[in-house]
């Protein structure tokens, strides 16, 4: 019997115009009365996740920035930030790259540089707690949970191939499309964060569903065992799944889950 849903936000849960089916709505409260946890796992920013899902977000559980932050509504459980001398280091290698700008991302909100003004519709789009300022140095005491790298050329794996061997060891790189890779704690990722929350409510794997379509996804999908690839996903995503599900644009999560529902 299944204990637990869990899904990826863009790509997966939302469509391209970064919403949802409506339908949700029954659905969620039908995963509520059957005792059935639901688990948003995203790189995207806890505010504007549980904005998003206003007003059932109080019975929502949250694993935000890849894992580096988890809460069960309003309540933060565990977060985990990147060394200060690593931010430091990090941001220096980018700002001498050109055709990228980096977001630094703490609990309190997402950082953008004010010469970057320009793709605020881009930040706005992923982060709705955010600040322009003029420098970063007053921000690297605030706790950076993950540095999140954007290309609007949509080439990210050139950037990638430029900076991977100049990044701390600390650190990994995780790719989210072609425009994204985001940077954070080698010991930390959504699967992690995941069997933490199983670990917290005596959940198994073999009780919990998950969904996903890019690389950030892997560990996520590989700590439960009922794991959906979106029929969008990259091939290394579906290799790994255990079934391939409708794509995010027929809103494939909620048939899935709206269809193991009727079956139990």
């Amino acid at each position: 019997m299944i204990k637990l849903v869990a899904t990826d936000m863009d790509g997966t849960f939302l469509n391209s115009q970064k919403q949802f089916d409506k339908q949700f709505l029954d659905i969620f409260f039908k995963l509520k009365e059957k005792g059935i946890k639901f688990v948003v796992a995203s790189g995207n920013q806890y505010q504007r996740l549980y904005q998003k899902f206003i007003p059932m977000s109080s019975n929502m559980i949250f694993i935000a920035e890849n894992g580096s932050l988890i809460a069960d509504g309003t309540k933060v459980l565990y977060k985990n930030t990147i060394k200060k001398e690593h931010v430091q280091q990090i941001c220096e290698i980018f700002e001498k790259l050109n055709d990228c700008f980096i977001i630094l991302c703490s609990q309190k909100a997402a950082y953008v540089k004010n010469v970057n003004e320009a793709y605020k519709d881009v930040v706005s789009t992923y982060y709705c707690s955010y600040e322009f300022v003029e420098s970063f140095e007053d921000i690297y005491d605030e706790g950076i949970m993950k540095i999140a790298v954007y290309d609007p050329k949509e080439d990210i794996q050139v950037f990638l191939n430029k900076v991977i061997d100049q990044l701390p060891e600390d650190v990994k790189v995780v790719t989210s499309g072609n425009m994204w890779m985001d940077i954070q704690n080698k010991n930390i990722n959504k699967g992690i964060a995941m069997t933490y929350v199983q670990d917290l409510f005596n959940i198994s794997p073999e009780e919990s569903m998950a969904f996903g379509d890019q690389m950030n996804d892997y560990e996520l999908l590989q700590s439960v065992k009922y794991s959906y690839a979106m029929e969008n996903a990259v091939d290394p995503i579906k290799n790994i799944a255990y079934a391939i599900c409708p794509n995010n644009e027929e809103q494939g999560v909620i048939q899935t889950i709206e269809d193991y529902l009727k079956n139990t």
